[in-house]
């Protein structure tokens, strides 16, 4: 019998998440920053709130997902071992990354190549960028610009969830789930059947969320050109296309290792990770990217569900491979700007430094991490503060292919670790069935329940005419 295909149906959602598109919305809204200067208050509040949104169904989704990676990865064979692995390797890659930076920047002559008049522009807009940061270089308290180890450690896990920061959550999530994968399975059932209910709701969520990238996109970038400008992008260039060209770099070994080790085209791993890519290229909050990273990774690519679960979220706190190019690509323009030689006994140390700040930055983001650079700089004898303003200025700019570089280095360090965890290619999604929990009650409880309900809805509204009149009176 004769059946007919189906011609190809383009859904809006996959047009609105194509590079293409965001790629035009952000040229679109860079040239209405450049346009419009003064709607930059405006533009940061809007994309504040996206960002507070995106956050809202993403960090939760994040804890969930480092929990349910670690029930499931006990039940896979030498788990511990590949964990340690891994852990080393992060450490590793962070380091290569600086060194790769140096490269990059030394080869290239960033910074090298501005004329006097380019400079001074540069300190121009440095001292007219100043005045929209208050920052104190140095103190009488310099102790509490050590990195206090402390912090990361969880006292109090409700008291982290309420107000700790994203690396103690991760860390007292990590206790927590380790404690519960070691009960037994009919004791935590329950438990993990409401967390799965709320996992999906909130994977669901962010999938939504990232459906407004193309709007997302379009306000980032005019807020980025409208507070920056184009005189600091084109200024910086030298620095900004060296540290793109180092990051892609990367990028592309990181994405080599995966096709090396499935045995795949670089064009079927690509497909698999495109939305993610797409996502935290373009998305201000990294771990926006994390839905798409774990069903790529491990419904597309057949890597291990639990040890993707695991590893994928924490690798934007954790692994701050971008981190450690950037300060050292920073570095080496600073050095070129001021015209000071750099031996190889600086380039080693820079190589060093950039590793021990992105270390350092950890429970750092944002514009805050800048001013980790001074730490490389001091030990050099170059001064960041002249033209720091600048560069927490286009700092923005940065920000996408830093997150890409800690989810692509974890992926890679993940297919380097996990011999003996695939899946079959095409890996069928794990499907979820609701549990019911089912309340039954006599006709004389039940009206127990609604006579106890109706006393408490009476007790507050006394409670609140009381409190009422005694404001009246």
């Amino acid at each position: 019998m004769q059946t007919l295909a189906k011609p190809a149906m383009f859904q809006i959602r996959d047009i609105f998440q194509h590079p293409a598109t965001l790629l035009g919305a952000m040229l679109l809204g860079g040239w209405i920053g450049t346009l419009f200067p003064g709607s930059a208050p405006l533009l940061a509040a809007v994309s504040m709130l996206y960002l507070s949104l995106i956050q809202m169904a993403a960090l939760p989704f994040v804890i969930l997902a480092v929990y349910f990676g670690l029930q499931r990865l006990p039940s896979e064979p030498g788990a511990g071992v590949r964990l340690a692995r891994l852990a080393g390797m992060a450490l590793l890659a962070m380091l290569l990354c600086a060194v790769v930076g140096v490269l990059a920047a030394s080869l290239a002559g960033a910074g090298s190549g501005m004329s006097a008049a380019q400079t001074a522009a540069l300190g121009k807009l440095a001292l007219r960028s100043e005045s929209q940061f208050t920052m104190t270089m140095r103190g009488a308290d310099d102790a509490a610009a050590s990195w206090d180890i402390g912090a990361l450690v969880p006292e109090n896990f409700f008291g982290v969830l309420a107000y700790g920061s994203l690396p103690s959550v991760l860390i007292g999530v990590l206790c927590f789930g380790a404690a519960v994968s070691v009960q037994d399975p009919h004791r935590s059932a329950q438990l993990s059947g409401i967390f799965e209910g709320m996992y999906r709701a909130l994977e669901s969520l962010v999938n939504r969320f990232n459906t407004l990238l193309p709007a997302a996109a379009f306000v980032l970038a005019a807020a980025a050109t409208a507070s920056a400008g184009v005189e600091a992008i084109v200024l910086l260039g030298s620095f900004l296309a060296t540290f793109l060209a180092a990051a892609f770099a990367v990028c592309a070994a990181a994405i080599a290792i995966i096709c090396w080790k499935l045995n795949k085209s670089p064009w079927l791993v690509l497909m698999a990770l495109r939305e993610p890519i797409t996502v935290c290229l373009f998305s201000p909050v990294a771990v926006a990217a994390v839905p798409g990273f774990i069903q790529g990774m491990s419904v597309r690519l057949g890597f291990s569900r639990g040890m993707v679960e695991l590893v994928s979220p924490i690798a934007p706190v954790f692994i701050k491979a971008g981190e450690a190019m950037f300060f050292a690509v920073l570095a080496i323009f600073i050095a070129n700007l001021y015209h000071h030689a750099l031996s190889a006994a600086d380039i080693a140390l820079i190589c060093a430094l950039s590793w021990a700040a992105a270390l350092w930055s950890v429970g750092i983001a944002g514009v805050k991490s800048v001013l980790l650079g001074g730490f490389v700089m001091a030990s050099l004898g170059l001064p960041l503060e002249a033209v720091l303003p600048v560069f927490m200025l286009v700092e923005v700019l940065c920000e996408g292919p830093r997150n890409l570089l800690s989810f692509l280095i974890s992926s890679a360090l993940i297919a380097l670790v996990a011999d003996g965890l695939y899946i079959n290619n095409e890996q069928d999604s794990e499907v979820w069935h609701p549990s019911t929990l089912k309340l039954v009650f006599t006709r004389k409880q039940a009206l127990s329940v609604l006579f106890l309900l109706l006393i408490a809805l009476f007790t507050v509204f006394c409670a609140g005419v009381g409190y009422g009149l005694r404001k009246a009176f």
